[in-house]
């Protein structure tokens, strides 16, 4: 007889005659209970989902504060009560996902763990718009303040400083001195030992190139040397991930800067660096002589101009190992700062045949190419043309 076919009063009297009975019925009693708080178990997490659906249509941020403020969920505890307090200085850097980010908060002592910052930076469509900088926040915030403090450009700490593309050694001093406040002597007095970064020794013996052109989040209390050796990292990790081995490290970026300074459409830098190749290896109708580069860049290098347009009879007989119209081959090192297009073409030129180039249009900045003398004397004269229809 089982203990579903006893009356109450059979089954009181049967629990009275022995202690295994007993044993029975009370386990029997707790698997039953269990099936009970089973049904609650599997319903909670289902209305969970429903809250939680219903949190994120309310919005990323609101929605995951009200379900915080809501619901006494286990994730809670991951999560410091805030409001914070303090100061802390988070960096973003460009290409941080929520992940990355949530990682720099936890060690900077913002939140307290990642995954209610991620879940709800991914709930967050406006959370992808964050700008890389340098952020003011507390310490012990919630998440969702934490977020909503990074989507808040008044927020942005430090200097931001943009350095364009082709800009010289002594203009990048000039302009850090400016927006950064740190001495441009300071600068100078860094670079001198400029392979105390990890720069290898190249023979123009300077950093002159080795600083990659870009936007820079700069600390309030950086040094001179904390600026350089950021610029310089982040031109170790362009050269690197073009797969540019070290030992091509600073004829690359030679190059590179020659055709930053030459041409002013990216779409010719390939042209450039391929005609450079081939004047010194005496391509084409050069008949495998060797041929002067003859770049008024590199004559404006030394003569200190900034224009790229033109060089006199005087300043092509300047004496330098940099004037490519007085040496053959390339000049000692870079003569400015090529940015990410430059190294592309340097890393991957086209094939062809070039020896010769000539702006025809300096408004447009419109570069003519040629294999053979003859056809660059046609575009000389195109360019004589326009010049002269401009007076």
């Amino acid at each position: 007889m089982h203990d579903e076919d006893l009356s109450f009063d059979e089954l009181a009297e049967s629990q009275e005659q022995g202690t295994a009975h007993r044993v029975r019925s009370s386990k029997r009693g707790r698997r039953r209970g269990r099936r009970r708080g089973g049904f609650v178990s599997r319903a909670l997490p289902l209305l969970l989902v429903v809250l939680v659906l219903g949190g994120v249509a309310v919005g990323g941020v609101q929605g995951y504060r009200w379900i915080t403020d809501n619901i006494n969920v286990e994730s809670e505890a991951t999560d410091y009560p805030g409001p914070g307090s303090g100061e802390a200085l988070v960096e973003v850097a460009e290409g941080d996902t929520g992940t990355d980010i949530a990682a720099t908060l936890v060690e900077q002592g913002v939140i307290k763990s990642s995954g209610p910052f991620v879940n709800i930076f991914s709930n967050t469509p406006e959370a992808s718009r964050i700008e890389p900088g340098i952020y003011q926040l507390k310490l012990e915030m919630t998440s969702a303040d934490a977020l909503e403090g990074l989507m808040d450009p008044a927020n942005l700490a430090g200097h931001r400083v943009i350095i364009p593309e082709g800009r010289r050694l002594t203009q990048i001093w000039a302009q850090l001195e400016e927006e950064t406040e740190i001495p441009a002597e300071d600068f100078e007095a860094a670079a001198e030992d400029y392979t105390s970064f990890g720069i290898p020794e190249n023979s123009a013996e300077s950093l002159e190139g080795y600083l990659a052109p870009g936007r820079y989040d700069i600390y309030e209390d950086a040094t001179a040397e904390d600026v350089i050796a950021m610029m310089w990292e982040r031109t170790e990790k362009d050269l690197t991930a073009r797969e540019i081995p070290e030992e091509e490290w600073h004829e690359a970026l030679t190059i590179a800067s020659l055709a930053e300074m030459e041409v002013r459409n990216p779409e010719d830098y390939g042209m450039v660096v391929r005609t450079i190749h081939n004047r010194l290896e005496g391509a084409g109708e050069a008949d495998g002589s060797p041929m002067k580069l003859q770049f008024d860049s590199t004559v404006h290098y030394v003569t200190g101009k900034s224009t790229s347009v033109g060089t006199s009879d005087k300043e092509r007989a300047t004496d330098s190992p940099y004037n490519t119209y007085l040496y053959t081959g390339l000049p000692p090192g870079p003569i400015a700062a090529p940015g990410a297009n430059a190294l592309d073409a340097v890393a991957d030129p086209p094939e062809g045949d070039w020896l010769y180039f000539v702006s025809v249009n300096t408004d447009t900045g419109e570069t003519k190419f040629a294999e053979t003398w003859a056809e660059h004397e046609q575009n000389v004269a195109e360019w004589q043309e326009w010049a002269n229809s401009k007076g």
